[in-house]
């Protein structure tokens, strides 16, 4: 499939807190993504969209709409560097008084089903 109808996204998150992170792809992936966010916010539930990273490896993104500051106090740290098995050390400030916190992400999206495209 030719760069102009692939949609290809890379998205970069932060290795620590106050580093940049990155959303880069072509104008189709981009116009998909904006869908999404515009999708979630309507809706106001989560939204899903296929996209490919340059190696043509399909993958899934997901675009959340909290609307609960407590539950997202609860999900752990974007950061990509970590410090044990879930993000919940050295950068995880929220939520002390919830033994299980922090919360992956994907509690988010347990009302999402894979797209039928």
């Amino acid at each position: 499939m030719s760069w102009k109808h692939q949609m290809y996204l890379h998205i970069y998150a932060q290795h620590t807190n106050h580093q940049e992170s990155f959303i880069v792809g072509n104008k189709q992936a981009l116009l998909k993504l904006r869908d999404l966010i515009d999708e979630a916010l309507v809706e106001t539930t989560a939204a899903e969209g296929g996209f490919f990273s340059s190696d043509d490896e399909g993958y899934e993104v997901y675009i959340g709409l909290v609307k609960n500051e407590e539950v997202f106090q609860s999900l752990e740290m974007p950061y990509t560097e970590q410090f044990g098995d879930r993000n919940d050390q050295r950068h995880f400030i929220n939520l002390k008084n919830d033994p299980n916190a922090p919360y992956d992400p994907i509690i988010l999206f347990k009302e999402t089903k894979p797209s039928e495209e």
